[in-house]
């Protein structure tokens, strides 16, 4: 493969897509919780928590205060201009990369990025989301966004471009599935011989889209470990970390396979490390500190692996 594209154009093509793989995780999230916060009898002890610890900087005492207030939750994710990660925020800057790199992105791409910028921007927006309408804007919002990755698959050419776009969606992807398993499983201090119900597991795999994949492949029992096997180890989820990472490892091969630096060389190493230590995790015999330190590793080193990607193909200083 032939490494003619700009490093600024690179760089753009990634974070486009890790910005809107960001929204994209989160609105899933937030459609989950505010859904099943009508549920009066559903035993749920962490509300919004999981969604506010990992996409805002609020601190521990401000999401005390919210993690049961939908109303605030609402409008702080998708319109607040304070919030860095708020889905306005985040469209915006998605936008933003994806005009500097409009020579390599599709007509009907950008159209579709330009379309969900205005529309997070809608004056009426805040004031929709705090009456019924919130579920409507909700569901919007997300089905935009699957709309976006289905315009990004059918009609992106598979070059460069679509190498750089894809590492950064599912550096993204496994960030997210890495981040929301952990909020689950520390409460319970990362037992895998205890017996929560599936009620408790719900907002995770529905979080990951994962439920109804759930359902079908694993019987009624012991949901704990099953669980782990699921958003962790399973190569056919295509929100598990071991299948993430097979992708990521897939596109940094195309993007390497020209390039004969020591540089390029210790990156596809460093992520070959990170890789077989999940791969290679006998999770049948998974202990409890096994599960915490697989999820803390992987972090880890899965973002220390996207800053050297990042200074290796965008000159990063």
């Amino acid at each position: 493969m032939k490494t003619n594209m700009l490093s600024r154009v690179a760089d753009g093509m990634f974070w486009l897509n890790r910005y809107m793989e960001r929204t994209d995780g989160m609105l899933l999230t937030l459609n989950t919780f505010y859904i099943l916060s009508f549920d009066k009898e559903m035993n749920d002890s962490q509300g919004y928590r999981p969604l506010l610890e990992y996409y805002t900087d609020l601190t521990k005492n401000q999401i005390i205060e919210s993690q049961y207030d939908s109303n605030f939750v609402l409008k702080h994710i998708i319109c607040d201009n304070h919030n860095i990660n708020s889905v306005k925020n985040l469209v915006r800057k998605a936008r933003e990369n994806a005009r500097g790199s409009q020579d390599k992105i599709t007509k009907e791409l950008w159209e579709h990025i330009n379309s969900l910028y205005h529309y997070t921007n809608s004056p009426e927006l805040p004031k929709r989301l705090e009456t019924y309408e919130a579920v409507n804007v909700i569901t919007k919002l997300k089905n935009d966004l699957l709309l976006y990755n289905g315009i990004l698959h059918v009609t992106m050419p598979r070059g460069l471009g679509w190498c750089f776009s894809s590492i950064g969606k599912n550096i993204e992807r496994c960030l997210q599935t890495i981040s929301m398993t952990q909020a689950y499983y520390k409460p319970i201090n990362y037992n895998l011989d205890g017996e929560e119900d599936l009620l408790y597991w719900r907002r995770l795999l529905l979080s990951l889209s994962g439920y109804e994949q759930y359902l079908k492949s694993y019987s009624n029992i012991s949901h704990n470990r099953k669980i782990a096997q699921h958003v962790v180890f399973n190569k056919d989820f295509s929100h598990s970390v071991m299948y993430i990472l097979d992708i990521i490892d897939k596109y940094l091969g195309y993007l390497c396979i020209d390039n004969i630096s020591q540089e390029a060389r210790t990156l596809q190493n460093q992520f070959g490390r990170l890789k077989s230590m999940v791969r290679y995790t006998d999770y049948y015999n998974l202990t409890n500190q096994q599960l915490e330190d697989v999820l803390n590793d992987t972090e880890t080193q899965l973002v220390q692996f996207s800053t050297d990607f990042s200074k290796l193909f965008f000159s990063y200083t």
